[in-house]
């Protein structure tokens, strides 16, 4: 008689024996060997990383500065980070780069040359606006020197983010978190001799901004000697370069969408600063930032969506399946311990103080609440790039920005600060449930195709 342990259908010890961590290491092994999984879960260290290095920077920076300057260097850092990744193409990079072989290396320097023209004109348009803003967080950007510094900072932090598209497009997103933990280290080492020496006043935007200057051209020698060969390499076989029709056919709704998503995020707090004071922003500021690393999760794992959709077409579904059932894993409880306790961890007296608690803490309990409905919007806008429906895309994402516009441009001032917050959880609550029904069918496996019948072999047998 066959022994049952042989078979595997005897009883099993489930006390931790070496067979079952042995069993754990490779399921491990297993969803690290998905790329898609491996790309979301490096850019998702990569948000991890990145936020508590903020984190630790800004409780740095508070202390270094007075309020008002912390306001203010909050809105020009913001205005920077808006201007300079409004013109990126982040999303054509990681649409066609697994698919463009030796065609690779040009596609990346056009993307760069077009963002960093645009951004930079864009950046000049902006300065060119000041008087219609008419807010003391921007009064300084009117002299020519500071006007100078803040176009370059523009179109470094252009080519800086789109590094991280080119990074993820080649299929090497672990050099993602690996690049901006060493840009957030830097931040510290700068901040602190910053803030003693010839630039108290601008202390937090130099050192935010100099890193980036420093950083830029290493990680594109590492992305052009290093990953660009070997990605050149393994996808000959896959080479297929993208015609200029084919990326502006693209460009027609993903530029759109992308220029509303983007907006999204960094025009609304610029709209933020010019409706409020420097102390008031500066509380804002640290509540829209904490919301915005909740939103990473879902943005990344739409990212690595959209990247291996693309490299591998006919298991889209499976792959969106597996792409949701992780975010929710992940997202549910990360948001709900944000929403519950972020605002008062975040006010007590060493960190931002109880002003945090009182101006910004309702703020960050709804954003932290509204990731959970943008996370199912991120992942059908993924499946969209992959089709290539940027239409669609684009009306989604201009929906959710005019949206949160409008709630913002009505209601918000000093004493309604967390207006932000129940525009941004409605506006995205509501395009949740309206995209719901498509995603479903998305996701739904498809039928089973029934085994030819044998019926009439056996017969003639």
């Amino acid at each position: 008689m066959t022994d049952p342990e042989v078979l595997g259908t005897g009883p099993r010890d489930v006390s931790g024996s070496p067979g079952e961590r042995v069993s754990r290491l490779e399921r491990v092994r297993g969803e690290l060997g998905n790329p898609l999984f491996r790309n979301a879960y490096a850019l998702m260290l990569n948000g991890g990383l990145t936020g508590l290095l903020g984190l630790g920077f800004w409780i740095a920076a508070r202390h270094f500065h007075s309020h008002d300057d912390f306001g203010r260097n909050a809105a020009v850092i913001q205005a920077i980070m808006y201007i300079g990744g409004l013109t990126t193409l982040s999303y054509v990079l990681m649409r066609f780069l697994p698919q463009a072989g030796r065609s690779s290396g040009r596609l990346i320097v056009a993307t760069y040359l077009f963002g960093a023209v645009l951004a930079a004109l864009a950046g000049v348009f902006f300065l060119a606006s000041l008087a219609w803003w008419d807010s003391p967080n921007f009064d300084h950007l009117t002299r020519p020197g500071n006007a100078v510094l803040f176009l370059v900072f523009i179109v470094a932090w252009n080519i800086f983010t789109q590094q991280d598209s080119s990074l993820t497009g080649l299929r090497h997103a672990p050099w993602v978190p690996v690049k901006n933990t060493v840009y957030g280290l830097v931040k510290f080492g700068f901040l602190a001799v910053l803030a003693w020496t010839f630039a108290p006043s601008d202390g937090i935007l130099l050192a935010t901004m100099l890193p980036v200057l420093l950083l830029v051209v290493p990680v594109d020698v590492v992305v052009f000697r290093r990953l660009l060969p070997e990605h050149v390499a393994l996808t000959r076989r896959l080479h297929r370069t993208p015609t200029p029709r084919e990326i502006g056919r693209y460009l027609q709704g993903d530029f759109v969408g992308t220029v509303a998503s983007h907006s999204a995020i960094n025009f609304i707090p610029l709209l933020v600063a010019a409706k409020v004071t420097e102390a008031t922003n500066g509380y804002f500021a640290m509540a829209w930032i904490f919301g915005l690393m909740l939103d990473l999760l879902a943005l990344n794992m739409a990212m690595s969506l959209t990247v291996e959709g693309s490299f591998d077409t006919e298991n889209l579904a499976r792959t969106c399946r597996d792409a949701l059932r992780r975010t929710l894993m992940l997202l549910v409880p990360v948001s709900l311990l944000m929403a519950l306790v972020a605002p008062y961890v975040l006010g007590l007296p060493f960190l931002f103080g109880p002003g945090f608690l009182h101006h910004a803490g309702p703020v960050l309990t709804l954003l932290a609440l509204s990731t959970l409905p943008k996370a199912l919007i991120e992942l059908y806008v993924g499946v969209l790039r992959v089709r290539s429906r940027t239409r669609l895309v684009a009306l989604i994402q201009v929906v959710r920005f005019a949206g949160v516009l409008v709630g913002v441009a009505v209601w918000v001032s000093d004493a309604n600060l967390e207006a932000v917050g129940w525009s941004v959880l409605a506006v995205q609550s509501a395009v949740a449930l309206t995209v719901l029904p498509a995603l479903r069918r998305i996701i739904r496996p498809a039928p089973a195709v029934p085994a030819p019948a044998r019926g009439g072999e056996e017969g003639e047998r």
